[in-house]
């Protein structure tokens, strides 16, 4: 019998909490979305603050899903960090894009990352957060939340 770890409904709670309370420390932050998926890409949990458009809804589900599909964060289709698979050059050696894979779920902006196992670094699922502007703040926020599941 084949035996998986998965996320527990409190730990995704969790990390959606503390997301939404990392959020609330700046009344001066965008509206944002947090999605929580498991190792197969199902959503478990997701949140939206006042204001978020549905564009942000989907987008951070994707993220949540590209994170646990991949066994790894969005970020790393643009910078990848050691031990993280190159996607992104893997694309280019071969002259594709993200589409090549098949996935229309799979989303190349930063703001996914993933959750693994500590005991075996299986993939858990992957946490997804969209609506900062460009750059560090979907993914710093997603950390919020994979710090707060404990894993």
């Amino acid at each position: 019998m084949y035996i998986r770890e998965a996320l527990s409904l409190d730990e995704c709670q969790a990390a959606i909490a503390a997301m939404i309370g990392e959020w609330k420390k700046d009344a001066g932050n965008p509206p944002i979305t947090m999605a929580v998926v498991d190792h197969n890409g199902h959503l478990l949990a997701f949140a939206s603050t006042d204001g978020a458009g549905p564009l942000l809804g989907r987008n951070c589900i994707k993220k949540a899903y590209t994170a646990a599909m991949t066994g790894s964060s969005t970020k790393v289709f643009g910078a990848p960090r050691p031990g993280e698979a190159d996607y992104a050059a893997r694309l280019k050696e071969h002259g594709w894009n993200v589409t090549e894979y098949g996935d229309p779920m799979l989303f190349v902006i930063s703001g996914g990352v993933c959750a693994r196992n500590p005991a075996d670094n299986t993939v858990l699922g992957g946490i997804g957060v969209s609506g900062y502007p460009y750059g560090p703040g979907d993914h710093d926020m997603a950390l919020v939340g994979l710090r707060a599941m404990g894993v």
